[in-house]
């Protein structure tokens, strides 16, 4: 069992918490919804940048006359704006766990990651409306910069949740950060409407003001969430200097949010090369590794959906860019409702119970889908969809946590995010193949190919609920109050 080192009374006196302890068994939901700003910052961004980027991309392919396959083209550049999340988000999240900082083992990558998704993202405003290779060549360059600036503070933004939460109303606690995440996305697709009123209006260099303000929109959203983030939520420091990466894993109780001291184990060895993901792989009980493929596929279903929901709704249903982002809308804004209900439904009845319903309710609606064109019909799947999903976005991240060994849940988070960003790396890929497979094989008129959305997404969520099935682990604990002084005495997280 890891014990912590270098913990002495100058120690403790430099290292005090800066917010009040929690209460075990209780949320401090005001506490919970100021960290979640940290999350709404990156979900604001890619709520716009998935809905927005593959018509821009596509605008950018046509105009080049790239020819055959070009759907393929559009998915391979989705897949480039993740090969860099898939490769950093892991090692980040790893080296924020033994981060020494006088704001804390999060709050530096929080800080300069979203400033520097901040700056690129604008840019992409900037290049939105210019035409030709060079542009294209700029745009795919701030693209690989933003990700990587994504990618910096992604895990740290999640894992702050449970370094400052008890274990026992996590899913609640997580609830509230996706609610956050449902706001930031009804924000980023409710930003095309109010955009689309400046279509074709010029303004300087600015040839079509309505994309190119929707990046600055939300860019300046962005900013000022962080900015009461910074204000508000005080992590324990961790060190004296800005930021200082040591060799070993940093533990803070989560219930008095005191500093625990760094842990005996070398983490700086056993991490390396995603050592993590290679323990997990060797584990006897299988549980963990099945998670995480459950993640990845039920992720492959909804990346597809949100990399190609515009292109279907534009081309497929003839929809305008606004109308089309009118719909999907739905099922943040009913996410936003059902959220904590749904994190109350885990504690109850298990979380992997309610993740199992979630991906059956899914499938369902995917099913109706198929090739429907009522508007109608499709607002209220979306609803539906909003729903289901919740129940397992929500719920998913909290089992692995649970699953974590202690001092890990940074590195555990990474992990999540390697499999759930992988996802997104190769669901555009291989849906951009059926595309255009589809429409070459047809010879479908354009847009048609859009068809096979749903069909491939069913799929995906079929095997999702086979791997579901052999989770055995993942469900919170009740903890005594005796318990409780143990494991404060044994510094687990």
């Amino acid at each position: 069992m890891p014990k912590t080192i270098g913990v002495n009374k100058k120690l403790n006196s430099s290292y005090k918490p800066q917010m009040t302890p929690n209460t075990p068994g209780k949320l401090k939901y005001g506490r919970t919804f100021l960290i979640g700003l940290a999350f709404m910052t990156s979900s604001i961004v890619w709520a716009y940048y998935n809905f927005m980027m593959p018509i821009l991309l596509k605008d950018f392919f046509i105009d080049i006359e790239v020819g055959h396959f070009l759907d393929l083209y559009v998915g391979i550049i989705m897949v480039l704006d993740n090969i860099i999340a898939v490769l950093m988000i892991p090692y980040f999240g790893a080296i924020s766990d033994r981060t020494k900082s006088k704001l804390g083992k999060r709050t530096p990558f929080i800080m300069i990651g979203c400033i520097s998704a901040v700056f690129s993202f604008s840019l992409v405003g900037l290049i939105s409306d210019s035409r030709g290779i060079g542009p294209f060549v700029g745009l795919v360059s701030v693209i690989i910069w933003f990700n990587f600036s994504m990618a910096f503070y992604r895990s740290a933004s999640i894992s702050i949740l449970p370094d400052l939460t008890d274990p026992e109303v996590r899913s609640t606690g997580n609830a509230i950060i996706n609610t956050l995440g449902a706001i930031s996305m009804v924000i980023g697709l409710a930003i095309p409407i109010i955009t689309g009123q400046f279509y074709d209006t010029q303004i300087l260099f600015q040839r079509d003001l309505s994309r190119a303000l929707g990046f600055y929109l939300v860019s300046i959203i962005t900013a000022i969430a962080l900015g009461i983030f910074l204000l508000t939520v005080k992590e324990t420091p961790t060190g004296e200097k800005f930021l200082k990466i040591g060799k070993h894993s940093i533990a803070i109780d989560p219930i008095t949010l005191e500093y625990l001291g760094e842990q005996e184990i070398n983490i700086e060895k056993k991490e390396k090369s995603y050592e993590s993901l290679k323990i997990i792989f060797k584990e006897s009980e299988k549980s963990t590794l099945f998670m995480l493929i459950t993640i990845f596929t039920s992720f492959l279903s909804q990346n597809a959906l949100e990399t190609y929901y515009s292109l279907y709704a534009t081309s497929f249903l003839g929809l305008q860019e606004g109308e089309a982002s009118s719909i999907i809308i739905i099922a943040p804004i009913v996410m936003i409702i059902t959220a904590i209900p749904a994190g109350k439904i885990a504690e109850k009845f298990g979380r992997k119970n309610t993740i199992f319903i979630g991906l059956i309710g899914l499938n369902i609606c995917s099913v109706i889908m198929l090739n429907l064109k009522g508007l109608i019909i499709i607002r209220i799947l979306m609803g539906f969809m909003g729903i289901f999903y919740g129940f397992v976005i929500i719920n998913s991240i909290v089992i692995i946590w649970q699953m974590a060994p202690k001092g890990k849940i940074g590195a555990y988070t990474g992990v999540y995010y390697l499999f759930s960003q992988l996802s997104a790396t190769l669901s555009p890929l291989i849906a951009g193949i059926v595309f255009s497979l589809y429409k070459l094989l047809t010879g479908c008129e354009e847009g048609a190919q859009y068809v096979m959305l749903f069909p491939y997404i069913i799929l995906w969520e079929i095997i999702a609920i086979l791997f579901l099935n052999n989770v055995k682990r993942g469900e919170s604990k009740k903890f005594t109050t005796k318990q409780i002084a143990k494991i404060r005495s044994e510094h687990e997280l």
